[in-house]
């Protein structure tokens, strides 16, 4: 998915829209519940960007580089941000919020928003 369908999605769901670097995100997708995002970089630098600008949105409760989890809560949401190693150079990241068990996509989306324009 280029920028354009990038910027299109993030429009249309009412989060900022955020243009991403040429070749950072592989590809970004949508649900009702999570954003997968996927990224074209280092498992390393990816890591990095996602413990960041969760720190930024909230109060970490569990990190787990080796699992590849991050928890944290943002005014009573509970985010989570798990990382997947597809290849070398690609990971996959999958971003959830919930308060009161209901979905918060909103949220998911501005943290993966925030994570793909620091690894871009």
């Amino acid at each position: 998915m280029g920028l354009v369908g990038l910027a299109a999605m993030l429009g249309v769901a009412g989060c900022p829209v955020v243009l991403v670097g040429a070749g950072a995100v592989g590809g970004y997708a949508v649900s009702r519940d999570r954003v997968d995002l996927t990224l074209e970089r280092p498992y390393d630098q990816v890591w990095s960007a996602c413990l960041e600008e969760t720190k930024r949105m909230g109060l970490l409760r569990n990190v787990d580089e080796k699992v590849g989890r991050i928890e944290a809560v943002n005014q009573g949401a509970h985010l989570v941000v798990t990382l997947q190693r597809l290849t070398e150079t690609t990971v996959k990241v999958t971003v959830r919020a919930r308060k009161a068990l209901l979905p918060k996509v909103e949220l998911a989306q501005q943290l993966a928003a925030r994570i793909a324009k620091r690894v871009g």
